[in-house]
């Protein structure tokens, strides 16, 4: 009977030890705990991100590239069709105003056309446009609240994120941001910025436990002006990124990003 009992007495103490729980399905083990989204947006509907859009779809990604819809189709800008093939191919086509005016510059009145009628035209082209980026990421709280008026559900600014010109800023916007109208990122991408201070702006927001990090580009060619980045810089970052996946970071449009929604235009004469 002893040796029953202490038989008896061992199983139960074999049993109150915790085992290790083994990751899930697809986790790594020593995986961070936070969540990083990289969203890739693409201002003024340059002619180069057509080329861009393509780099983007071999990878499986997808971007967001806001068009000036009075200045497509001239020299060096998108054509219609070629904006109907970026949308064929999944990405997100939003609104960055008529002419790509500075809307602080502008009145209440000014900036109310200017964001209306240029996402008016894009709806009547056919598409869903939810968010808007403010050219220059100049942005005051009426352009704020006309973005609001003319139906968009989110908007991005330039900066206020971490980089090497701003290391005391946040390394990552919130995944649920709380201005939806003023969206952070890092600073414009420019033909200076190097491939390295490109993923550090990724890394910084891993190390950080996560968050969304909106980068802003404009041309994709080789020796085109200051905002600018290289094909070949930008092929790399992109295949760089397709590595971090491991690391639970991942690629979405801004408005998957942020789940930014469709809303009705308003009616004609709120934008005259």
């Amino acid at each position: 009977m002893k040796i029953v009992r202490r038989a008896a007495a061992l199983l139960a103490a074999l049993a109150a030890v915790a085992l290790p729980v083994p990751a899930a399905h697809g986790e790594a083990a020593g995986a961070p705990k936070g969540r990083t989204v990289v969203a890739l947006t693409f201002d003024d509907g340059d002619a180069t991100h057509l080329a861009v859009a393509r780099m983007l779809q071999k990878r499986g990604m997808r971007g967001t590239f806001y068009i000036n819809t009075d200045t497509i189709g001239r020299d060096e800008k998108l054509t219609r069709d070629q904006v109907a093939a970026i949308a064929k191919g999944g990405h997100e086509i939003g609104g960055h105003t008529l002419t790509h005016v500075r809307l602080t510059e502008l009145t209440r009145n000014e900036q109310r056309p200017q964001i209306c009628d240029d996402r008016r035209a894009l709806v009547e082209w056919g598409y869903r446009p939810t968010t808007l980026a403010y050219p220059f990421g100049s942005v005051d709280g009426d352009a704020k609240a006309v973005a609001r008026e003319c139906g968009y559900d989110a908007a991005r600014v330039v900066g206020g994120l971490q980089q090497w010109s701003c290391p005391g800023c946040v390394a990552a916007e919130d995944l649920r941001p709380k201005d939806r109208y003023g969206i952070r990122t890092p600073g414009s991408i420019r033909e200076d910025t190097l491939l390295r201070q490109m993923k550090q702006q990724v890394l910084n927001a891993e190390k950080a436990g996560g968050g969304l990090v909106p980068m802003v580009f404009h041309r994709v060619c080789d020796d085109c002006g200051l905002y600018s980045t290289s094909p070949k810089t930008m092929n790399a970052f992109l295949d760089w990124l397709v590595t971090r996946k491991a690391r639970g970071t991942v690629v979405k449009t801004l408005q998957d990003a942020v789940g930014a929604r469709f809303r009705p235009l308003p009616a004609r004469d709120a934008s005259s």
